[in-house]
């Protein structure tokens, strides 16, 4: 039981340690990418509902 237990620690550990290695610059790209991605589908979804605002207009003619 308690070589899982260290075992467990040891393997969250190694993930943490993982997860810290990634330079800060390549946080703030990442997170540039994930706000232009998030642009880029927002300009999506206003030109659809545009599009479904138009023809819902049209049928209502």
């Amino acid at each position: 039981m308690k070589k899982l237990a260290v075992a467990a620690i040891l393997m969250a550990g190694m993930g943490l340690l993982a997860g810290c290695q990634d330079e800060p610059e390549d946080k703030m790209e990442d997170a540039a990418d994930s706000v232009s991605d998030a642009m880029e589908n927002m300009g999506d979804a206003a030109e659809e509902t545009g599009d479904a605002i138009e023809q819902k207009a049209q049928e209502a003619q």
